[in-house]
């Protein structure tokens, strides 16, 4: 399987027809015809159905025009680098940040540490991920660090640095239970809830406590796939949210009122890279900012091993004194 064809397939695909994939390499329309033939071959499955005037892909040929994808995009991605290495620039900073996080809390922290020590000289690249893509990333090389919701489930990653903080409970500000100063879950057992898709450890831990707090009681239950989605809701009237005070920062907040809970449910967030990587300076400098943004302005905030028990609390002390 060679390049020239994949950029073939690719061609195809991205312009409609052979003809029309030779201009845009450059090559002859029998050269394109004959690259895909002979991958086509290769593979032991046809790309096309090649009905004039479309040539459309068959339901095979899409499932693998995906992995050629992402194969030409990290192949255009190393040739971009290697010529800024050419000319002597910095390599850039890539960090995989979960959607909630990168929408809210990370552009404040690094507004905030641009203003005094920019942390990159040259290049930023920020992907937004879902809690279980970081870690194949930071194996295979393409990131840096992540700052992500823990825990998550993966050997070989390092935690810089982990820590958590009470949820709050999001209610329209028209609401019973918006005058009080704290609220009980066992207080909202006949209102609509709204929680997160139990897609992962810690969403599915908000996700449970609301439910349970409402089990067997009257009341309907709408499930979404992220925090902004769930204010949404509230600020209109459809229920009430739980909600973690990292993805909150920057929110929209008109219509709608955050009340502690007398239930302490925390949820945790931290910067964890791969173990057997050296980060380079300019990581380091964003992780520790990351760091002293978040212990400076998500109120409660307590820093933790990756466990989740507090720094300085043995195993064996936390189990005594919650016993």
């Amino acid at each position: 399987m060679e390049i020239r064809q994949l950029e073939a397939l690719n061609a195809i695909v991205t312009s409609g027809s052979v003809t029309a994939a030779g201009r845009m390499l450059g090559r002859s329309q029998p050269v394109v015809s004959r690259q895909v033939s002979d991958l086509e071959a290769e593979l032991g499955f046809t790309l096309f159905t090649r009905t004039r005037p479309a040539i459309t892909l068959t339901e095979q040929g899409a499932e693998f025009y995906q992995e050629v994808r992402g194969i030409l995009a990290d192949l255009h991605q190393l040739e971009s680098r290697v010529q800024g290495m050419r000319n002597g620039q910095v390599r850039p900073l890539r960090i995989l940040v979960s959607v909630d996080l990168a929408r809210s809390l990370l552009p404040e922290a690094l507004a905030r540490m641009d203003r005094f020590s920019p942390v990159f000289r040259q290049k930023l690249i920020i992907e937004e991920v879902v809690h279980e893509a970081p870690a194949g990333a930071l194996a295979e090389g393409r990131a840096d660090f992540a700052l992500i919701n823990l825990p998550i489930d993966a050997e070989g990653l390092r935690a810089h640095w982990c820590g958590q903080a009470p949820c709050l409970l999001a209610l329209p500000a028209a609401h019973p239970l918006a005058s009080r100063d704290m609220v009980q879950l066992e207080e909202i057992r006949n209102t609509d809830v709204i929680t997160l898709l139990s897609r992962y450890r810690m969403r599915y831990h908000l996700t449970s406590s609301l439910a349970q707090a409402t089990a067997g009681e009257a009341r309907r239950h709408i499930e979404v796939g992220s925090q902004q989605t769930a204010l949404s809701l509230v600020r209109l009237g459809l229920g009430v949210a739980l909600i973690d005070p990292f993805s909150i920062r920057g929110a929209q907040l008109d219509g709608i009122v955050l009340r502690p809970l007398q239930t302490d449910i925390s949820y945790m967030i931290g910067a964890v890279s791969q173990a057997t990587h050296e980060l380079p300076e300019g990581a380091l400098r964003l992780i520790q900012g990351l760091h002293l943004h978040v212990q400076s302005s998500i109120p409660h905030y307590v820093d933790t091993d990756p466990s989740g028990l507090r720094q300085g609390i043995s195993s064996k002390a936390e189990i005594l004194r919650s016993a």
